[in-house]
């Protein structure tokens, strides 16, 4: 899939535990995300959902349907990271980035790592 992909905080969760199995029913679903406390059926519509958005493809194995990612976990975050750059921050990341600095997103840590991964670029 390429293009443009937006994903619900729900969706994304849901993605999350087929990117970490790789291919995963329903019910296996639910099971990694527990804590959540989301019924069966609803994670049975977002699959659902997903699988006709072409994100998901889906086959019967024995008695349940297996769901696994047609998309990368990668990509869905460039999507959705490029889409929040371009509606917040008019296409300029380092105003992402400003903003973060500013608002104290990014402690003296974590800038030293962002340097660290700077100068690996070079």
């Amino acid at each position: 899939m390429t293009g443009t992909v937006k994903l619900s905080d729900q969706q994304y969760a849901i993605m999350q535990v087929l990117w970490d199995k790789g291919c995963a029913s329903a019910k296996q679903v639910q099971h990694d995300l527990v804590d959540e406390g989301w019924a069966h059926t609803t994670i049975g519509t977002v699959l659902s959902r997903l699988e006709k958005k072409d994100i998901l493809a889906s086959e019967t194995v024995g008695r349940e349907r297996k769901y696994r990612p047609l998309i990368q976990e990668g990509d869905v975050k460039r999507s959705m990271v490029s889409n929040l750059v371009s509606a917040l921050f008019k296409g300029d990341p380092k105003q992402l980035l400003a903003h973060l600095l500013k608002e104290g997103e990014i402690d003296k840590n974590d800038l030293k790592d962002i340097g660290d991964l700077l100068g690996k670029d070079k």
